[in-house]
């Protein structure tokens, strides 16, 4: 027995030791596994002995029949094979020892034995109907060959049904062997049949038959052969005598061949056809009757002593060539065909487009015939024939001008010395007139008439053209018809009036010029009445849509509401005249219509420039609306009590706003919400009923919206004081975010770190401690983050990370420089915040710095906007805009699509607190808006981006270019002098310009071959290359968030 000892107070319970307890270790069990391992590889070598059979049910019928065929051997040798296979377990043992295991096959050798069986049965039932149907197969044709040869004698007859019976015996002679053995082959299939137990069926025909039939058959076949060797001499005699005769026949007949063959390409193709079926009977039948001596000669065993025939080689050439020939002239026939009936087509009905594709199928017909076709005399001269006609058919396409008229045939006719009537002229008669010959002279009668055509015809146009065109029409807001197409009108117009004025200059113009001149008269009447017509109907829609789609725009502008309800009148008269006559010639024969139109475009003028000069002064008592369009201002004014439907235009004028928090009564307006749901209640209300004119109080709320925003900062910076000291509240942390808007935490967090930092080197101390507090804020916020949060509060936290990774990056990048000094470049370069509670004026109290430019922040309301991921990238471009805008310069960051250009540029209007402005310079670019767009950036001091600059047209670029010129070279006069007031001239006005205003423009080289800046701007602008995206930093701050 083995004992093993276990230590009791083991304080596992497991049996991980117990193999060290033996006495001879691992060996022991070593053993044991092996002894198993081997007789389980027996067992296994045993079964897989069994595992062959598995092939019986892999393998498919249809797969092992179609390898066996029609080959009944290898049938045979299968089903032997089958039945010696199952032999091989057919015993009685049913166990298999291999000890100490017994394997039991019973079940297993019962299937497959079973298996064995059916494929037996099948492969028997298989292989005995073939045999069957060979064995029937070979009966029958022994029995026919046996029958046919005792109905024949070599003794009846002519001596070529002698030769052709000894002939037939000789075949059958040399098939014997091969049926010999197909006999003997049925004797064997059909003892192995019976040993294997298939069932005959009633109609099986059995191998004795088939012998007995065999002999019959070489009995009868043994008796013919004999009879033959008896007639081979007279026979051989007759065959000589034949074979000179045929011999004669077949030179004379081949001599004329040689001498009539119908070659000659001039002939007619039904003719030589007639000619090759009469060769073709003389041939074959010379080549039937020499076949027949062969044959005979062959039989009779003459094929050695008889001489070699000296035309028989001859006989194939000729037959050869009769079947090229008449392969050709049958090919050919239906192009003469196609081409008798082309030339008996009337002239008058003669289409050359259709002509000219007729002979281009034939000559493609000619061409796709075999290569051995066209070395033949007939095919040349239908292809030159086909080619000559081809070549003419340009005549033809001229001589088919409407242009010819009957004096221009007699004149051609004397030409070419022929005398045709026109009504009874065919193709064939113009064909046969050798055009080509004659056509310089064809071709100077043609330029003469198609001048003339030329412009008859083209009087002919223009008359029927104006006759009947008619203005199209299109229906204006149920209202009135307004007239459209105008490009494709004006085209016509012009396009009509220089050809008449060129038509002067032809030599056959004096037959045509009272016509012309009339008609060059009306059209530029109608030219002249339009171009004034799409002026007023232009300025009409416009200010129609102005005056009717404001309530109060009587009361704004009472006296021209009233000389536009009097122009409207007129002009809606004029065009119900128009829907009721809308034919260009009869519009044009109004009454007075020309006096009519011109008055009403002065009248249009005159009001369009009093409601211009109105908006203007609108406009310039509160700049922001110059963000907004004609339309959409004067609904401002209009509703400026209705403040609710005002509220959809607050987001053109202010970049944050979506709508103004109102009172009740709509009388005073208490904050402003964002389209995120942000909501900022001013300090100070604004009244609406103490400034009831819009323009002054919403002055009051812009105002407002930066002290209110910069009251928030102040106390957010004294509350955010108390994170800075000992471990951060996260409800008192959750509660600050929840108090102050998304732009206020942004920048309080931002002071907070510069004035950390900047206290550390100011006392020449690292800043470690202050990455430590970074890292701490980034955790609460990460925790923060992962919980449940409104909306708005996950936003500022979100905000708040990715801004605290960019400070830890900036904090560790000091840190690794070795930074203890507030005047070191690398923290210079940073841009730093510094808020100064002891200001006076609230709106200066934060400056931002970066290297050695500075600016006050904007406090406009922004919103809560997406953060940008600040990279080293973004930084570059941060220091580089700067120092342009210190310098009173623009900013050009350039680059390919999707590098952060314009999104870097709204992120540092963001970080400054400044109003941006992106105007997409693509195919939607607004050109006509841009002039009032340019004075709201200059008096409002709001930033302009233009994306993607250089994909403007060439003249949108230049006229853009000039004014962005003027605005850039004024800006650069305030250059170290920010309190200096400068104006610049922009629509033909002078204009204030806010020194806060800035220019961006960023470009795409890819575009249009314009990769660089305008000449006129590059000394105004500051270029950064921004070719490749940080992703690095990027994909770390998602990480943190």
């Amino acid at each position: 027995s083995l004992q093993v000892a276990i230590d009791r107070n083991t304080s596992e319970s497991t049996y991980r030791n117990l193999l060290s307890k033996l006495p001879e270790g691992q060996g022991v069990i070593e053993q044991a596994y092996t002894a198993v391992e081997n007789l389980l590889s027996k067992v296994r070598e045993y079964v897989g002995e069994w595992l062959r059979y598995q092939a019986l049910w892999d393998l498919q019928p249809d797969m092992l029949y179609e390898r066996l065929g029609t080959d009944l051997n290898k049938w045979m040798k299968t089903l032997v094979e089958i039945k010696k296979s199952r032999n091989t377990f057919d015993t009685q043992e049913t166990r298999k020892e291999i000890p100490p295991l017994i394997v039991d096959y019973a079940k297993v050798q019962s299937k497959v034995s079973l298996k064995y069986d059916n494929w037996h049965r099948e492969v028997l039932q298989k292989y005995g109907g073939a045999l069957g149907v060979e064995m029937q197969t070979f009966f029958t044709d022994v029995s026919k060959s046996r029958n046919e040869l005792e109905q024949q004698s070599v003794d009846a007859g002519t001596t070529s049904e002698a030769v052709g019976f000894i002939t037939y015996v000789q075949g059958l002679k040399k098939q014997t062997k091969q049926w010999q053995d197909q006999v003997e082959m049925f004797r064997e299939g059909q003892r192995l049949l019976s040993f294997q137990r298939f069932q005959f069926p009633t109609n099986w025909l059995y191998a004795d038959n088939i012998e007995g039939e065999w002999s019959a058959f070489s009995d009868i076949l043994g008796r013919k052969d004999s009879a033959i060797q008896t007639q081979v001499s007279n026979l051989q005699s007759k065959i000589c005598q034949e074979d000179k005769v045929v011999e004669n026949r077949t030179a004379d007949v081949l001599a004329d061949w040689e001498k009539n063959k119908p070659t000659e390409g001039s002939q007619k193709p039904d003719q030589a056809l007639v000619a090759l079926q009469s060769f073709e009977a003389k041939l074959h039948k010379l080549k039937e009757d020499r076949d027949n001596i062969v044959k005979a000669k062959d039989a009779l065993e003459l094929a050695d002593t008889a001489q070699p025939s000296v035309h028989a080689e001859k006989l194939n050439v000729a037959l050869e060539e009769l079947q090229d020939l008449k392969g050709v002239w049958h090919a050919l026939n239906p192009v003469y065909a196609a081409l008798d009936e082309m030339k008996d087509k009337p002239w008058l009905s003669v289409q050359p487009r259709k002509l000219r594709s007729n002979l281009d199928a034939l000559l493609s017909q000619l061409k796709e015939l075999p290569s051995k076709y066209r070395s033949y005399e007939s095919y040349d001269h239908a292809k030159r024939m086909m080619q000559n006609y081809a070549r003419m058919n340009q005549i033809v396409i001229e001589l088919k001008s409407e242009a010819l008229k009957e004096r221009h045939w007699k004149q051609m006719m004397k030409q070419l010395k022929v005398n045709w009537t026109l009504t009874d002229l065919t193709l064939g008669q113009v064909w046969d007139a050798d055009l080509v010959r004659h056509e310089a002279a064809i071709k100077d009668i043609m330029l003469v008439a198609q001048g003339e055509m030329a412009l008859e015809e083209f009087l002919k146009q223009v008359r029927e053209s104006w006759q009947v065109y008619e203005i199209e029409l299109v229906n204006y807001q149920n209202k009135t018809k307004l007239i459209k197409g105008w490009e494709d009108l004006f085209t016509k117009l012009k396009e009509h009036i220089n050809s008449l004025a060129a038509m002067r200059l032809s030599p056959y113009y004096k037959e045509f010029e009272e016509d012309a001149l009339a008609w060059e008269d009306k059209l530029n009447r109608v030219n002249t009445l339009f171009d004034v017509w799409i002026d007023v109907q232009r300025r009409w829609v416009y200010l129609e849509g102005i005056f009717s789609g404001s309530a109060d725009i009587k009361t704004l502008l009472p006296v021209e509401t009233g000389r536009f309800g009097s122009i409207s009148t007129e002009f809606l008269g004029l065009m119900k005249k128009v829907s009721a006559s809308p034919r260009v010639m009869e519009i044009v024969n109004f009454q007075g219509v020309q006096r009519l139109l011109e008055r009403l475009a002065d009248l249009l003028a005159k009001i369009q420039k009093a409601l211009g000069e109105y908006l203007e002064r609108e406009r310039s008592s509160f700049p922001r609306f110059y963000f907004v369009g004609d339309e959409d201002l004067l609904e401002i004014i209009g509703n400026s009590k209705n403040i609710p439907r005002l509220q959809k235009h607050f987001k053109k004028m202010f970049a944050g706003v979506a709508a103004i928090l109102l009172n009740e009564d709509y009388t005073i307006v208490s904050g402003l919400a964002s389209r995120e749901g942000e909501e900022i209640m001013f300090s100070q209300p604004v009244s609406i009923k103490e400034n009831p004119r819009i323009n002054d109080w919403l002055r009051r709320v812009e105002s407002e919206m930066r002290n209110t925003l910069a009251k928030m900062l102040a106390q957010s910076v004294q509350d955010f004081a108390k994170f800075k000291t000992g471990k951060i509240d996260s409800a008192e942390y959750m509660q600050w975010l929840d108090r102050y808007p998304a732009q206020i935490i942004g920048i309080t967090a931002q002071i907070s770190w510069s004035e950390e930092i900047e206290g550390l080197l100011g006392q020449g101390k690292p800043v470690n401690s202050t990455l430590d507090s970074v890292n701490a804020s980034l955790n609460l916020l990460a925790d923060g983050v992962l919980q449940e949060q409104p909306p708005l509060r996950r936003k500022k936290l979100e905000h708040l990370i990715t801004e605290f990774v960019h400070k830890r990056d900036i904090t560790r990048g000091l840190i690794d420089k070795g930074v203890n000094n507030a005047k070191s470049f690398a923290w210079l370069s940073v841009m730093r915040f510094y808020f100064d509670p002891k200001e006076v004026d609230v709106l200066k109290r934060l400056s931002i710095q970066m290297a050695n430019a500075s600016f006050n922040y904007g406090f406009e309301y922004l919103g809560v906007q997406e953060r940008l991921v600040q990279t080293p990238l973004t930084d570059r471009c941060y220091l580089t805009m700067t120092e342009a805008l210190q310098a009173k310069l623009g900013g050009s960051p350039f680059g390919p699509a999707g590098t952060g250009k314009t999104e870097t540029v709204k992120a540092l209007g963001n970080q400054l607190g400044r109003f941006v402005l992106v105007f997409n310079c693509d195919e939607t670019f607004d050109f006509q808006a841009m002039g009032r767009i340019f004075v709201g950036l200059c008096q409002v001091g709001a930033w302009g981006c233009f994306d993607e600059f250089n994909r403007l047209e060439e003249r949108m670029l230049s006229a853009v270019s000039q004014q962005v010129q003027a605005i850039q070279e004024t800006l650069r006069t305030l250059k170290g002098n920010k309190d200096m007031e400068l104006s610049v001239d922009l629509v033909g006005k002078q204009v204030r310009v806010n020194p806060d205003m800035a220019i961006f423009i960023t470009m795409n080289p890819g575009y249009a071959g314009r990769s660089n800046l305008p000449d006129n701007l590059k000394q105004l602008f500051r270029s950064l290359a921004m070719t490749q995206p940080d992703r690095q930093p990027d994909r770390m701050n998602f990480g943190s968030s």
